[in-house]
């Protein structure tokens, strides 16, 4: 799971997530022990501190290579610290891929019956950003993010708002290697043509050999 890494002080402080630890685990209980942006969380399992990076949303940066994006990303982070105060009981939902390359638990996280990351993106604070093969609940992260974006409300309604995926690879000058894919069509774009595809229909594939049916790479 190629998904950008927190400070790396938060990193090493936090236990490393192993995959093969939590293979055949669905969810797991736990309790908040601080946020630390939009889209990241501090939570106590089974007596280890782990980073937990929210999956398939992405919020505006408040620390990224030095750089912050400002008013929304303070935003963010203000909200989900209001959504999850220290001591928070939690679920953490997890889909194929329980951890990334950086040690951090990639989870959905539910609040009693309330989806946080579905309630980020709800509110505005967050985009759908859907890595395959993690798609559970991308239908229902996109359909709020368009509706957001058609209607201008939250982060939508700036107009000099640049989405945190692409702000953090204009940042770094990274070139622009991902192939998107639209969870409705299927269809699937090479590495420059995510502009073919709605912003609430996205899934980002990070090699196209990463393809898998019903998705299909079309010619440009």
């Amino acid at each position: 799971m190629a998904q950008e890494a927190m400070g790396r002080e938060s990193i090493e402080a936090a236990a490393k997530c192993r995959a093969s630890e939590w293979e055949g685990v669905e969810k797991v209980s736990g309790q908040v022990v601080r946020t630390a942006d939009g889209d990241t969380a501090r939570v106590r399992v089974d007596g280890r501190e782990f980073s937990v990076r929210f999956l398939s949303i992405d919020t505006p940066e408040t620390h990224y290579e030095g750089m912050s994006q400002g008013y929304w990303g303070e935003k963010a982070a203000e909200r989900l610290a209001e959504l999850l105060p220290v001591d928070t009981r939690v679920s953490l939902e997890f889909e194929d891929e329980p951890c990334d390359k950086y040690g951090r638990m990639l989870a959905h996280v539910w609040k009693g019956t309330s989806n946080v990351n579905k309630r980020m993106v709800s509110e505005g604070l967050a985009v759908n950003y859907c890595i395959y093969p993690n798609v559970r609940h991308c239908l229902a992260y996109g359909r709020e993010a368009q509706r957001n974006l058609d209607a201008g409300n939250g982060m939508y309604g700036d107009d000099s708002l640049v989405l945190p995926y692409e702000w953090r690879r204009l940042v770094s000058d990274r070139p622009d290697d991902r192939w998107v894919g639209d969870i409705h069509t299927h269809e699937v774009h090479a590495p420059g043509g995510m502009d073919n595809v709605p912003v609430g229909a996205r899934v980002f594939f990070f090699k196209q050999t990463d393809v898998p049916p019903p998705y299909h790479v079309v010619e440009p």
